[in-house]
């Protein structure tokens, strides 16, 4: 049997707000093998949920407090080190200079005095 056309007529628009509560009360009415509605277990849910938060927003303070202390102190560290290493930099590098003057013969002034004079 071939058959292209649906076993049920669907509607023709979305459903309103009255079908989708008529829908959904049942479900939220259901007692469950003589156990508590669905609303009362998940407003149960939500309480629980509400307990936890408080303790939860309280470590996420202390982490982000413990982070932001943590970045100062690499901030002051940073800026107490910076005087030192600018200093140990040019130190290295006018040692540098002196070596390489050293290693010429004359200075190139004396040398373009020389030359001149002859």
């Amino acid at each position: 049997m071939n058959t292209t056309e649906p076993i049920t007529p669907t509607a023709s628009g979305s459903p309103t707000l009255g079908d989708q509560l008529a829908e959904v009360l049942p479900v939220i009415d259901a007692v469950y093998v003589a156990g508590p509605p669905v609303l009362v277990a998940w407003g149960g849910t939500v309480l629980f949920a509400l307990m936890l938060a408080g303790p939860f927003a309280l470590l996420v303070t202390f982490v982000v407090a413990l982070a932001a202390a943590a970045a100062l102190v690499t901030l002051a560290g940073a800026i107490l080190a910076t005087p030192y290493l600018l200093i140990r930099h040019f130190r290295l590098r006018l040692a540098k200079r002196r070596q390489v003057s050293e290693g010429w013969a004359a200075p190139i002034a004396t040398v373009v005095a020389a030359s001149a004079s002859r």
